[in-house]
């Protein structure tokens, strides 16, 4: 795989569900896709959301690494947390997030893990504005920030 550092990221949206929230019951809402790195995929994208709810803040998961080839099990998951009143994204710890209970995740990371590494920090960041700026279902997401 090209390493990520090395290139930009494209967007591909592919699912989405809805739910409803455990402590308010409002509509929620999830949205997936893949990262590219060139040609290759270099990550997994989850937008989790309660819908017209600023105050219940977005989970933004990655799993970033190796796909495609399942004799390389290396994926890791990358929380963060969005604030609309803000308009900002901090690294929470990843282990109590769904993906990192799925087969697909090697290793849940911790947010000083995420922090302290300054090139993992650098490519998590920069797909993070990939999907900000590639998925458009996000929009309602960005709308929050209107009324935190």
């Amino acid at each position: 795989m090209t390493s990520p550092t090395e290139s930009n990221f494209r967007v591909e949206p592919t699912g989405q569900s809805g739910g409803h929230c455990a402590c308010c019951g409002n509509e929620t809402r999830t949205i997936w896709g893949y990262i590219y790195s060139n040609e290759d995929t270099a990550a997994a994208y989850f937008l989790q959301w309660t819908r017209h709810e600023a105050s219940h803040l977005p989970n933004l998961d990655f799993l970033i690494g190796t796909w495609g080839d399942d004799t390389q099990n290396d994926r890791k998951l990358v929380a963060w947390l969005y604030n609309p009143a803000g308009g900002s994204f901090m690294a929470i710890d990843a282990d109590s997030r769904p993906a990192a209970k799925s087969s697909l995740c090697t290793r849940a990371m911790r947010r000083n893990e995420v922090l302290s590494d300054s090139e993992f920090m650098s490519v998590a960041t920069r797909m993070i504005d990939a999907v900000w700026a590639g998925d458009p279902r996000i929009q309602e997401v960005r709308d929050l920030s209107t009324t935190a």
